[in-house]
């Protein structure tokens, strides 16, 4: 892989969990939750979110090993007593980072579809620099940048909603699960980190993750080529 794709890679991947984080900040202060705000977390400078293992390292990785690329970044402190319902304020909080995503996604493909009425052969140009290289127009280097924004953000909503903490799905899942269940619940947080590494380990072998991605993928060939 080149490093120009690296390059962009990680800078969507930056990007996507930048806004993913700040997202989840927001909602919690219209919820009535300061602490991000006084933290100083309701911002997009990348400096007041990285996380050097979930923003660097593994996306560097997974770019390394040709596989669907995601990442975390630095938490946003939330404190959930500040919530009228603390339980829906959190479930909302952790909706709001995928949300983002989502729209980001969404946003991008909108404009791939945008180029690909406007100038046809520009996505083709990005999709065969993906796999072979050469020369790329600057229309095609838009269209690439867009291709990684809607595929990392797409696949970045997919992977936290998984309900394995801390991911934001295991907040979606504690709103569901009934309250005499959450002690237990809760307790597996402290093992969650390494539950998500045995999960990220086991499926390069097994491939759910690109399983599940495959309707991204169709989405993807379907708007912009």
């Amino acid at each position: 892989m080149s490093l120009l794709l690296i390059f962009i890679q990680l800078v969507v991947v930056l990007f996507a969990v930048v806004v993913h984080e700040t997202s989840h900040g927001y909602v919690a202060w219209l919820l009535g939750d300061p602490t991000a705000k006084l933290s100083g977390r309701l911002t997009l400078n990348p400096i007041y979110h990285i996380d050097p293992i979930g923003t660097v390292i593994l996306p560097l990785f997974l770019a390394l090993m040709h596989m669907p690329l995601f990442g975390w970044a630095k938490p946003v402190p939330v404190n959930p007593s500040h919530f009228r319902d603390w339980r829906k304020g959190m479930m909302l909080v952790a909706i709001a980072g995928p949300g983002s995503n989502i729209a980001l996604g969404t946003i991008s493909g909108a404009l791939l579809y945008l180029i690909k009425e406007i100038s046809p052969a520009a996505n083709f140009f990005a999709l065969r620099f993906i796999s072979r290289g050469g020369n790329l127009p600057l229309i095609s280097l838009i269209s690439l940048l867009l291709i990684y924004s809607f595929l990392i953000n797409f696949f970045l909503a997919l992977f936290n909603l998984i309900p394995i903490p801390p991911l934001d799905g295991s907040r979606v899942l504690a709103w569901i699960l009934p309250r005499r269940w959450l002690p237990e619940y809760y307790r597996l947080e402290r093992y969650g980190i390494l539950i998500l590494f045995a999960f990220i380990y086991l499926d390069s072998y097994i491939g759910i993750l690109n399983t599940l991605a495959s309707p991204i993928y169709y989405t993807l060939t379907k708007i912009a080529f």
